[in-house]
């Protein structure tokens, strides 16, 4: 096993980006494993524990000097002694031949107020490395610098496979025995690109107004990636994010990995669509069953009892048929769509129609990725039936989302009546769903349900509940910024646990029933005692979401009991 050690130089205001970067390495390291690499990632939170006789800069130099590669990230201010630790590494990397080093400008909004004198010393750290011929890069957000240094590594790491034939020359470059073919031009989401800000323009009115002056946007380069950035801001959050993941991965250079990955978040960026309306119609339909009691047919019954059994997550034809049920449970019992456009959709999904195709052909990319006999072709059709899929959905670009944290009551000394101020998260699809920084406040005379995820158009107090179907994990734990997380599989045959799987990275989140019960609220003082600590509020948030999803399998399959003995 060959470690490859990595350093990561940066100032503290950009830790979430270094903390999601880690996160990045542990995920290539799986993949990287059975090719003999191990990247060892160092950062400077690491050594704040260290005790040394010697200057704490000076241990992080040496480190530096021990690394393979360091990678050097700036926002808007140089760092105290980030350009300490970029000389070091650039001093030694002309003595040993290394380390490699990638360095990296963040290029996103800023708040102008923070902006400080020490912009200056960043202009200047710019200008130096350029002299030195040192070439940087541009990112703009964390999925984009996670892409842009995967093709990196893609180029850097073959030298180090077992059994390769990649020979190193002294000078630090490499060169193969093998032909090296012609690059493939990268055409990744043209096709995707232009076909969505089309279909969002009558529910976007950015869209509407971009293509109305921009007429020829696709022969200007600069303004194809404002089309991108519409329709991912577009598209409700979840869409949204994973169209963002998309976006990202096309604007690598070729690589094997790009095109599995491509592939891949296609068929996410599906579930997550089909998802999201199977969500909002089963919520919809427990609210209504709680109120009305509408008698369901045997048919309509067994597909609830499979959702909520399910021992494994479904695939995309496992959610259009879960679909195709539920609007008929609509549409037969006359009852309101939550979404008013679903009407229209029910039609389409029938077999042979072009929208429920282009989903049976998503679903099958799942065989040619275990198979790994995947092409570009195969991402050029992916993007065709994707494209096809969101046409369809194109009035999600209606709605927005939000997580709702606590809920405060705010009243003054002298004033008659107070306020109650909803703490949330508005949830978009050009943010990172786990951004600390993304934290609102509004003050309404009147609350709403807290914990909650809300489906909303145009007044998020007129919402669709989607909890506990989708969930903020950190607004559960009370961690701070916003975890959303998506209902995949129960364990049925088993502890009965909850699995969800978080947007971002599509990782797994297991929510378990606590074994620390709340006391009866109506003892004031023990309540208060208990409620105090955090790790209690925490155990007391997750086993309401683990209540709710009983309570609402049992409104509409009618099974009472939470045991694995329940009847199918």
């Amino acid at each position: 096993m060959r470690t490859i050690k990595i350093f990561i130089a940066s100032s503290s205001e950009l830790k979430e980006d270094r903390d999601d970067f880690e996160i990045f390495i542990g995920r290539e390291n799986k993949r990287l494993v059975d090719k003999g690499i191990f990247l060892d990632l160092e950062l400077w939170e690491d050594f704040l524990d260290h005790i040394s006789n010697s200057r704490l800069q000076d241990e992080y130099n040496n480190k530096i000097k021990e690394c393979d590669i360091v990678v050097c990230l700036f926002f808007t201010k140089l760092g105290k002694y980030t350009a300490e630790e970029f000389d070091t590494a650039y001093e030694h990397f002309k003595i040993k031949g290394k380390p490699k080093i990638w360095t990296y400008f963040k290029n996103a909004q800023i708040n102008t107020g923070s902006i400080t004198e020490e912009i200056n010393t960043l202009l200047a750290f710019k200008e130096k490395i350029s002299s030195l011929g040192h070439f940087y890069t541009e990112y703009s957000n964390i999925d984009n610098l996670i892409n842009q240094y995967r093709s990196q590594l893609d180029k850097f790491l073959p030298q180090f496979e077992q059994g390769n034939n990649i020979e190193v020359n002294p000078n630090n470059e490499t060169s193969s025995k093998k032909i090296i073919e012609e690059p493939i031009k990268n055409t990744f989401n043209e096709v995707l690109t232009k076909r969505l800000i089309e279909a969002i323009r009558g529910y976007d009115k950015k869209a509407n107004d971009f293509l109305s002056t921009y007429s020829d946007w696709e022969s200007n380069p600069d303004l194809i990636p404002t089309a991108k950035r519409i329709i991912i801001s577009g598209y409700v959050g979840v869409v949204g994010v994973q169209l963002r993941k998309l976006m990202s991965i096309g604007e690598e250079d070729f690589s094997d990995n790009k095109t599995k990955r491509y592939l891949e978040n296609c068929q996410l960026t599906t579930i997550r669509a089909l998802q999201l309306i199977c969500y909002a119609l089963i919520s919809t339909l427990w609210d209504n069953q709680i109120n009305n009691k509408t008698k369901l047919s045997q048919v309509q019954t067994n597909t609830l009892v499979k959702f909520f059994k399910n021992a494994a997550e479904e695939n995309i034809n496992g959610y259009t048929e879960l679909l195709k049920i539920l609007l008929e449970t609509f549409s037969e019992n006359k009852l309101e769509l939550p979404i008013p456009q679903l009407k229209e959709l029910l039609p389409k999904l029938e077999p042979e129609t072009s929208f429920h195709k282009a989903c049976s052909n998503l679903n099958a990319l799942t065989q040619l990725l275990v198979d790994s006999s995947y092409s570009t072709t195969d991402c050029s059709e992916a993007e065709n039936n994707l494209a096809l899929v969101l046409e369809n959905l194109n009035f999600l670009a209606e709605y927005r989302m939000i997580s709702i944290k606590d809920i405060n009551f705010d009243q003054q000394r002298n004033d008659r009546e107070g306020l109650y101020l909803h703490n949330y998260t508005l949830l978009e699809g050009d943010s990172q769903a786990n951004n600390n920084n993304q934290g609102r406040v509004r003050k309404e005379t009147t609350p709403v349900i807290s914990n909650a995820v809300l489906l909303f158009k145009d007044n998020y107090r007129q919402n669709i509940n989607m909890v506990p179907f989708i969930i903020d994990y950190n607004g559960l734990a009370d961690s701070g910024g916003s975890k959303i997380c998506f209902y995949s599989f129960c364990n049925t045959y088993d502890d009965l646990n909850l699995n969800y799987n978080f947007i971002e990275d599509n990782s797994k989140v297991t929510i378990k029933k606590s074994n620390n019960p709340k006391p009866d609220d109506k003892d004031t003082r023990k309540i208060n005692t208990w409620l105090a600590k955090k790790e209690n509020r925490k155990d007391m948030n997750f086993d309401n979401v683990f209540h709710l999803f009983y309570e609402a399998k049992k409104t509409l399959t009618g099974i009472e009991e939470e045991t694995v003995d329940d009847i199918f």
